[in-house]
């Protein structure tokens, strides 16, 4: 994975989340377009780049917004975890698998930002578990779309096809 693709994906996730979020909210809540950023990263690279990839996405998100410092970066390593577990059981290019792998990877960010309201935040700053489902299902419907985009443009990133060995 190269560097700079890198930190421009990110620059235009965050700055995309930051900036839309106001505009394009539905029930309340935005898409998590960093997520997706994620999980075009953890689909495409290597297993130690996409780790490291998805937790500074995560870092930098939690920058950006209110939440406790290390949600985000501790929900998308997990998500990582997790997709490239699953890596080589899934076709990349397929929107089903776009939709299937951003359903799991919101629904394990909405438990992890709901676990920490829970245990450790104040009733008034918790999150509104409405607002987590809403914003699960928004990323999941724009996946196919944004992710599609996103795997055809996969030579900027360095990222090699993978193929079978046969012995």
């Amino acid at each position: 994975m190269r560097a700079i693709t890198y930190l421009i994906l990110s620059y235009f996730a965050l700055g995309a989340q930051v900036g839309l979020s106001p505009f394009i909210r539905v029930g309340g809540a935005p898409p998590n377009l960093v997520l997706l950023a994620a999980l075009f990263i953890a689909l495409n690279a290597p297993r130690e780049p996409a780790l490291l990839g998805c937790f500074l996405l995560g870092l930098m998100q939690d920058v950006l917004t209110q939440q406790t410092l290390g949600i985000y970066a501790l929900s998308y390593g997990i998500v990582a975890m997790f997709v490239i577990g699953t890596q080589q059981l899934l076709y990349r290019d397929h929107p089903l698998t776009h939709i299937s792998i951003t359903l799991a990877a919101a629904i394990i960010c909405a438990m992890v930002i709901l676990l920490h309201g829970a245990f450790r935040l104040p009733p008034e700053r918790r999150v509104d578990a409405s607002r987590l489902i809403y914003s699960t299902m928004y990323t999941t419907a724009l996946a196919p779309f944004l992710l599609g985009v996103l795997q055809k443009m996969k030579r900027p990133f360095g990222f090699q096809t993978r193929r079978l060995r046969v012995i």
